[in-house]
């Protein structure tokens, strides 16, 4: 936590969301009251990496997580979950078939309660034949980073961004540029609801 200009130290998620196995790539919804991330190595799961979703219950604790199901997950690797704001939209990566090569970008929308739809590639613009992945919508639900090694770029894997217009489309991924992007590898980045401050990896 940021507390008083300070990160305190860190420490466990309260309640049973961490086991024996893999917890990583994560996405917190805007009100704080899920959370979808990356699973791996769980003999339940579909693949070596699936996405799971677990809910706080009122004690403020997090509950084990729910593998997201053969829609989302598949036999292949699937992670870097990243949630809309208004919960109606994860964006994730995966290997999965059917893409453009690689690791690529995808999304579904939330079709009921605990319920996603089939996921869609994010498309050309976006996904090339190399690897997409660690996506993250803004706030604004407009605003798309993710990084990519197929995009030209300064070194090994950059970060990028795109904007949707209003059509739904999204727009030529912008270059996030030096001193941002580097010779070396640039990972997942995460922008505050305001716009002016960012974490990236």
């Amino acid at each position: 936590e940021y507390l008083n200009g300070k990160w305190t130290s860190a420490h466990l998620l309260e309640g049973k969301l961490n086991t024996n196995f893999n917890e990583g790539a994560q996405t917190f919804s805007a009100d704080g009251e899920c959370l979808i991330f990356t699973g791996c190595n769980y003999p339940e799961g579909y693949g070596n990496c699936d996405l799971y979703i677990s809910y706080k219950n009122k004690n403020g604790e997090w509950m084990p997580g729910e593998n997201l199901g053969p829609f989302i997950n598949t036999d292949l690797w699937e992670s870097t979950p990243s949630l809309s704001a208004d919960k109606q939209i994860l964006y994730f990566s995966s290997t999965q078939h059917g893409g453009f090569g690689g690791k690529d970008i995808w999304m579904c929308k939330k079709v009921g309660p605990g319920k996603w739809g089939k996921p869609i590639n994010a498309g050309p613009q976006i996904n090339t034949s190399a690897d997409e992945t660690c996506p993250f919508i803004h706030a604004d639900n407009t605003t798309f980073y993710f990084n990519s090694n197929g995009h030209a770029g300064y070194g090994m894997t950059d970060l990028f961004l795109s904007r949707k217009d209003s059509s739904g489309a999204w727009g030529i991924p912008m270059n996030l540029g030096y001193p941002i992007n580097t010779i070396d590898d640039e990972g997942s980045l995460v922008v505050r609801a305001d716009g002016k401050s960012a974490y990236y990896a």
